[in-house]
Formats: C-alpha cells, sequence, structure tokens
C-alpha cells in the first residue's frame, strides 16, 4: 500500500445529442470536466484529500506540533537516486515532495513514505525569508526563491533530509541580484532559471547559483520578448527521460498572474495566451506545471480551478470548481507533477490534494454527410480509444475504434453502416451467404458489404490515459441516434 496521504500533508494554511458544427469548439469558450484528473483507487492512497489536522497529526509524531500551515506557495516533486531501488519496478513512483510554508518560513518534506519532516536552517545565513518558488532534481538538488531576503538558496536531500548548501544574491538590478525572486525551475544540465519579479526579467544560474545569462526585453534578439511582473515558471527539457517528447522550452506566468507565455531554451518568446482566449474574463494565476506529454497546468486561485492548456498553448479544459469538497479547490496555490506516472500534487488555501491525470470524452455529437455517420467530439488528453455501435438490443454492430492510440484534440469517427471488424452480426451474415450455393459456378459468390437496417442505435465510446493507472479509470459516453 503506498503513503501518499503522508506527501500531500505539507503545503496547508490554517483553516480558516444536439449535433453542432465543429467549428464552434474553435470559439473561446470554457471547457469544464470532471475527469482531466481524478483521484488514485484507496489502496494506492487511502487519503486524497489532506487538511491542516492531518498535517497537525503526522508533525506531533516527530514533536513538532509548533509547526502550523501558513501560506503555502511552491511545489515540487522528483524520484530520488538515493532512496531509489533499480531491481524494484515497484518503488519507481515513490516520490519526494518538497511544499513552501512561506507563512513559517519553512520548507515541509516527506523524508520517507511513512514520515514528514521540516527544514528551517540554522542561523541568519540560513533562516529564510517568505519563500516562495522551489525546484528540485533527482540528485536531491534543492532549489528555492527566498523571496524576501532575495536571494536563492540552494538545499541537498542525501536521503531523508535537506542540509544548506549555499545562498547566494541580494536586492538589486545587476547580474545575480534581485528584487523578489519569485518562480524557480531546474533543467536536465543543472542550470537554473529564476523569475526576478520586480526586475521584469528571467535569471540564469549554474549549479553553483553563479549568473550566467539574463533574460529580459532587451536581450530578446526577435523583439517580441514582453515580461512584465514574471511569477511562475516550469521548465520541459527534451532530454529528462520522463518526457514523452523532444520539446525544450519554458512556460511562464506573467502580467500579475494574468498571461501565460511559451520561451524558448534561448529565452527567445514564441507564443502567449491571456485569459479571454479561454473564456475567462479574470484569472489570478499562481503555479504552472509541465507533465510527460508536455501538457501545462496552471492554477487559477480567482476562480478556484486548475485550467490545462497543450504544448503550443491550446486551451484543453478546466477542472475543479470552488469549495472544500471532492475535486473542489479554494484558491489553489501550487501544483507539481510526478511525469513518468502522471501524479499530481495540488495545494490550496485549506489542503493538499493528490491526483492522477485522467481523460474525458466532452461534446459527442452525431451528423450525416455524404452517406455517411459522422461522430465528433474533443479529446483533452492522449488517450487509448475504444468505439463501438450497437443496436437498440445491445448487439455489437460494429467496432470502430480498439485500444486505439489518439492524439488530444477535436477528432472525428466515420461509420458507413457497414457491419465491420469483430461484430457477431457481421459474421452471421456472412456465414449465411456463404451457404448459398452456386451449382453453376460451384464456388461461392463474391461478397458484398453488409449495411445495417434503419433503426435506432448506439455508439459507445470509452478513453483511457496512457500512464500506468489508467486500469483504474475509463471515461464512457454513448449517444443514441437513428436512420
Amino acid at each position: 500500500m503506498k503513503h501518499y496521504f503522508l506527501i500531500i500533508l505539507f503545503f496547508f494554511v490554517t483553516s480558516f445529442g444536439r449535433s453542432q458544427d465543429l467549428a464552434e469548439d474553435t470559439k473561446p469558450r470554457i471547457r469544464k470536466s470532471e475527469s482531466l484528473l481524478v483521484y488514485p483507487p484507496a489502496n494506492h492512497a487511502p487519503i486524497h484529500k489532506a487538511t491542516a489536522v492531518h498535517l497537525f497529526a503526522f508533525m506531533a509524531l516527530i514533536g513538532r506540533s509548533d509547526i502550523t500551515p501558513s501560506d503555502p506557495r511552491g511545489l515540487a516533486v522528483t524520484r530520488l537516486k538515493s532512496t531509489d531501488d533499480p531491481d524494484n519496478r515497484n518503488d519507481d513512483d515513490d516520490l519526494t515532495a518538497y511544499g513552501v510554508n512561506s507563512g513559517q518560513n519553512n520548507i515541509i518534506f516527506n523524508s520517507s513514505m511513512q514520515g514528514l519532516d521540516v527544514y528551517e536552517g540554522k542561523g541568519p545565513q540560513q533562516k529564510l525569508k517568505r519563500p516562495r518558488g522551489i525546484a528540485c532534481n533527482s540528485d536531491g538538488d534543492v532549489y528555492i526563491s527566498d523571496t524576501g531576503n532575495n536571494r536563492i538558496v540552494k538545499l541537498k536531500n542525501p536521503g531523508g533530509y535537506l542540509l544548506f548548501v549555499k545562498a547566494s544574491g541580494k536586492k538589486g538590478s545587476k547580474s545575480g541580484e534581485y528584487d523578489e525572486p519569485r518562480g524557480v525551475a531546474v533543467d536536465q544540465k543543472n542550470q537554473v532559471y529564476v523569475t526576478d519579479y520586480k526586475n521584469d526579467r528571467i535569471q540564469v544560474l549554474d549549479s553553483n547559483l553563479i549568473p550566467c545569462q539574463i533574460w529580459d526585453n532587451a536581450a530578446d534578439a526577435s523583439g517580441t520578448l514582453s515580461l512584465y511582473r514574471p511569477d511562475a515558471i516550469a521548465v520541459s527539457d527534451g532530454s529528462d527521460p520522463d518526457n514523452f517528447t523532444q520539446d525544450h522550452f519554458f512556460i511562464v506566468v506573467d502580467m500579475d498572474g494574468t498571461r501565460i507565455q511559451k520561451l524558448g531554451f534561448d529565452g527567445h518568446f514564441q507564443m502567449g495566451v491571456v485569459s479571454s482566449e479561454y473564456g475567462f474574463d479574470k484569472v489570478n494565476l499562481t503555479s504552472v506545471a509541465i507533465d510527460g506529454f508536455n501538457n501545462v497546468w496552471v492554477t487559477d486561485a480567482e476562480n478556484h480551478v486548475i485550467h490545462k492548456f497543450d504544448r503550443d498553448l491550446r486551451y484543453m479544459g478546466t477542472f475543479g470548481s470552488p469549495g472544500d469538497g471532492e475535486n473542489q479547490f479554494i484558491e489553489p496555490r501550487a501544483i507539481a507533477i510526478g511525469k513518468k506516472f502522471g501524479q499530481v500534487f495540488i495545494a490550496d488555501k485549506i489542503s493538499a490534494q493528490y491526483y492522477h491525470i485522467g481523460t474525458d470524452i466532452q461534446n459527442l455529437n452525431v451528423a450525416l454527410k455524404d452517406s455517411q455517420l459522422v461522430f465528433s467530439f474533443y479529446l483533452p488528453e492522449t488517450s487509448r480509444l475504444t468505439a463501438r455501435i450497437v443496436d437498440e438490443k445491445g448487439k455489437l454492430v460494429a467496432t470502430l475504434a480498439r485500444n486505439s492510440m489518439t492524439s488530444p484534440g477535436i477528432k472525428t469517427l466515420q461509420w458507413n453502416r457497414a457491419y465491420k471488424s469483430n461484430s457477431p452480426l457481421r459474421d452471421i451474415l456472412q456465414f449465411r451467404e456463404q451457404n448459398k450455393s452456386d451449382s453453376s459456378q460451384g464456388k461461392q459468390p463474391a461478397m458484398t458489404e453488409q449495411l445495417a437496417p434503419s433503426g435506432i442505435y448506439k455508439i459507445e465510446i470509452e478513453a483511457k490515459s496512457t500512464y500506468i493507472y489508467n486500469r483504474y479509470f475509463t471515461a464512457k459516453r454513448a449517444l443514441e441516434f437513428a436512420f
């Protein structure tokens, strides 16, 4: 049994059939989905939504009942090499997670799959002040934007505990100086990327926190980069073994949490999106993470939801609603993703939640086009798709797709009314046709394609995400139609 309820305890605050034209899907409108993210089964994670009560109970076990949840900010997760058993595939999803507890100036993390610990630092040099962003890697390196001290802090996790390594920076506008550093990201070469909020730039550091580059409006040769108050940042590194694609890019939230920008590895602007383009009048985007297929997930504290975009910042859907119930959030502040298995951790104002990446089938419609039935729908996640046509008695008539790997987007399936694939009805018709002897020829007559008669039918579509946990969840949609 996994113990992910321990991992998700550490970032809290005090409790306190109408057919429609496919072109319609290109309009900016909200796509709400209840299964973009799904809770794991109980035998994998007994608690999928933890509150301050859970945190207090587990911190008391290590004699730290003084640690109270306060102003959660950054999240980061990794599979530590130091604790990984290469001969045991069953522990590959045992992640180490770090949560910034900004109001108490500490970092809460799981020291094992059974326990929590806290980093506070010893002495003025190691103490944090209003920390905000955090990033980590499998080697145990942890980088923190120590916002209140205008510096970047590097820690080391040798396996179950955190050690102070060094800190670098002071308030200013020169290279290596900061004015409210916020977001942090780290790539596969251990280069560190820091959003320098009030200096309207991104600083690139090496693993020893020595400045290498500055990305700002003046440095962009294309003349298209426009950073204003950059905040959250995430990196997709094509050399990451947990990436399913070879793309290299950064996602940055700026303009006081209202705009999302995509940058290349050279720091040049590639594309951007604002809230009106995906149907929202007002947003407060607080954190960003990128999954294994390079989809972009962004927390929105204004609308209490999570937005999903593809690698080209095309809007894919929105998950969640305001509240403290299942699949609900109150001011989500941070998100982190274990890419290999699609494990998603989200911290909001009153809880920490653990999900798996799911999928959905949206806007299923049918239309008649050129004597063929065309089924259209929207798929928000790379999925294995199965689609069947059954008659009004539930008997299989045709199989249009069988466990087919399907990319996200607007999808169509066509049916010409013919019995297809392993349809038992088609088999019966073939048997009857083949048993009509032709004495003059001494052979079977040529087969003609059998068409289903007029009547009431149903299309049944199933979609599963491609992650290992897909056996726990299948999105299903059905639509009746007649001809």
